[in-house]
């Protein structure tokens, strides 16, 4: 079999399963697992897969589950284009980043930024991307630290690419019940270069006593609301927006 035959096996294999072993796939196509390293590397390279610790992920975001892990994944893969060959990526705390995390296709050049515990610990597992954690006191509720250790951690730090994922957002910004994180937030957008926020609908005007920024403060805002250009028009330049169509 030629190589090119065996990586179309592997990529139709990954369909049915997220994830496979060396072993596996070199038993399954017959050859030496040093075989499949090379074909993995050269699949990884192309970006059709992702190379992690003992096996291969898939990068297709699934097509089955609720509405809304339908419309989420529309929103994710959208995130995706706006990589643009950054190689240092901050991610914000909260379940959408840490779905995208998983989508990125790193390799060991590039760097994993996150004060989210949860998001660190499936970079430093499935990745061979370098990570840096922003640590200090950790808030049980979500997993991640925003506090005066991680805050004076930002201070020498710049990032590329910055992911930010609201659990409260709405056409006056982006909202939280706790105040400390308003200065957190206001270091984290200052030292980054680009800055995307994920606007997940189902967190639209959720609670949150104290405001941490503007959606204006962006440079994108990804949404999958309905009629997301009706609703913050005149709040965002609308060159910043990137509507994701949802399923109807």
């Amino acid at each position: 079999m030629i190589p090119a035959e065996r990586h179309q096996h592997i990529i139709e294999a990954l369909r049915e399963q997220s994830f496979l072993s060396m072993a596996t796939l070199a038993q399954m196509l017959s050859v030496s697992e040093m075989t499949i390293r090379r074909d993995v590397a050269e699949l990884s390279s192309r970006g059709a897969l992702l190379a992690v610790r003992g096996g291969v992920k898939s990068l297709a975001i699934p097509t089955s589950g609720s509405m809304r892990e339908i419309e989420n994944r529309l929103l994710l893969r959208a995130a995706l284009s706006y990589l643009e060959g950054c190689r240092v990526i901050f991610f914000d705390s909260g379940v959408i980043c840490r779905q995208l995390a998983h989508l990125i296709p790193w390799s060991s050049g590039m760097t994993a930024v996150t004060n989210d515990f949860n998001i660190a610990h499936d970079i430093m597992r499935h990745t061979q991307a370098q990570l840096l954690f922003i640590g200090g006191e950790l808030n049980r509720n979500d997993s991640s630290c925003h506090k005066v250790l991680a805050l004076n951690s930002l201070e020498k730090l710049n990032f590329e690419l910055l992911f930010l994922s609201p659990g409260s957002w709405n056409e006056k910004g982006i909202w939280h019940h706790e105040e400390h994180r308003q200065a957190w937030y206001s270091q984290l957008m200052s030292i980054s270069h680009r800055k995307v926020i994920l606007a997940e609908s189902g967190n639209y005007d959720q609670r949150g006593m104290f405001k941490l920024y503007s959606l204006a403060d962006a440079d994108v805002v990804i949404s999958n609301k309905i009629s997301i250009e009706r609703l913050l028009n005149g709040s965002i330049d609308p060159l910043k927006l990137h509507p994701v169509s949802p399923i109807v």
